[in-house]
């Protein structure tokens, strides 16, 4: 949320970011109808401007699903970069509230919240939520639901700039068109028909992904690509030695697109969440017997990254960012990647099924040291122009205070 003193704020606004400025976004074009892409995901842990033309000591309210210290995701790893780099330099940083819309987790700490924000649970208080809902002047989503939520879509007409993790339109055609996948769990609730109303109400869209999206071409209007970052920071030189071994790992959610199914049969481990791994297994004929299990927890990935296996599998479908691709890039892993991610990167290990899949790790596993290390260091290469955290920051910043 943030106040506005000037009862005419809002109207003044300009809406449009202007071709200079997005020939500073990664990926960015101008135009009023040809710009870039968007994103958006399960949860809401997004800044929501909340305020009001006629009051200024209303405000502007951030909105969000994600939980700070409880992280799952890219996505939640984003929404933190943004209250941790975005909201502290902020000019009117006090003047705006966090919305998470969600229970509190058991374990949430207060304390890994940016000092001096002001933050409420949905679950704690519904009476409050109105409350800010109803005094605010505009709301921001860093995070979002892929269904409806009553309480926030009553305030649509509030609604200013949503930043878009995942597009539901894709997730879905994704499911649909792999049998395969299709058999498995879709462990996310997504309403489609309402998502594509939801993100069009918005004045302003924001992709984050490093890949192309249909929302782009469905949102033409308004809608800009600021691809996420990632900061390598271990560099670890490419394990070959650990590939020689043939162990495979996997560090993601478990959701059906992510296709860890395809590590049945091998030797590995994986860290991921405990239910729907366990579902997967019980409701479906792949029982991982050579597949070392960790319950997910932030606080072991690094241990985890460390073991001995030197092949990551990422190759995820209609992945927007692939945080954990980045990350296994900097632990010296070599990733099997989807073949429609990155596009633009010649690189040798990629598959789109099982079939492909496997017959990347055998290629791999057969192919010389040196060549290992050649497309090593091509991807890392171009995972590096994401390594621009300072430039994000601005791009973020700059888009909020038009």
């Amino acid at each position: 949320m943030k106040e506005s003193k000037n009862p005419n704020s809002i109207k003044n606004k300009i809406r449009k970011v202007t071709t200079r400025f997005l020939e500073n976004v990664v990926g960015g074009k101008g135009g009023e109808t040809k710009q870039s892409e968007i994103v958006d995901n399960d949860h809401l842990l997004a800044d929501i401007d909340i305020g009001n033309e006629t009051d200024s000591n209303k405000q502007d309210v951030p909105h969000s699903d994600s939980k700070n210290n409880t992280i799952q995701g890219g996505a939640d790893i984003w929404t933190n970069h943004f209250l941790k780099f975005i909201w502290p330099n902020l000019p009117k940083r006090k003047n705006w509230r966090l919305l998470i819309d969600s229970k509190r987790p058991t374990n949430f700490d207060k304390n890994s919240l940016p000092e001096g924000l002001i933050f409420h649970f949905h679950g704690d208080d519904s009476n409050k939520t109105e409350k800010w809902l109803s005094e605010c002047m505009g709301i921001y989503y860093l995070h979002s639901h892929y269904h409806k939520r009553e309480h926030i879509w009553h305030y649509e007409d509030k609604f200013e700039m949503i930043f878009i993790h995942a597009y539901p339109k894709e997730m879905k055609q994704v499911v649909d068109a792999i049998p395969e996948l299709k058999r498995l769990q879709f462990n996310t609730l997504v309403d489609e028909p309402f998502c594509n109303d939801y993100i069009a109400t918005f004045k302003e869209r924001v992709w984050i992904g490093n890949n192309s999206s249909d929302v782009i071409k469905d949102f033409p209007n308004y809608t800009y690509k600021v691809p996420n970052y990632y900061e390598f920071k271990y560099n670890f030189e490419l394990q070959n030695d650990l590939i020689d071994n043939g162990k495979l790992g996997f560090a993601s959610r478990c959701e059906s697109r992510k296709c860890i199914h395809w590590m049945h049969g091998y030797v590995g481990y994986v860290l991921t969440g405990k239910y729907d791994f366990q579902n997967l297994k019980d409701t479906t004929t792949y029982t991982f017997p050579n597949t070392k299990f960790f319950q997910w927890n932030p606080d072991i990935h690094h241990i985890f990254m460390k073991k001995d296996f030197g092949i990551f599998h990422g190759a995820y479908f209609k992945e927007p960012f692939g945080y954990s691709i980045f990350q296994a890039v900097d632990y010296g892993k070599l990733p099997i990647i989807h073949t429609d991610w990155a596009s633009e990167l010649d690189y040798r290990y990629r598959a789109s099924s099982k079939n492909e899949f496997d017959k990347a790790v055998k290629r791999i596993q057969f192919d010389s040291h040196e060549v290992r290390l050649e497309e090593f260091n091509k991807i890392k290469s171009y995972m590096k122009k994401y390594d621009y955290k300072d430039n994000w920051s601005k791009i973020i910043k700059d888009l909020l205070q038009r």
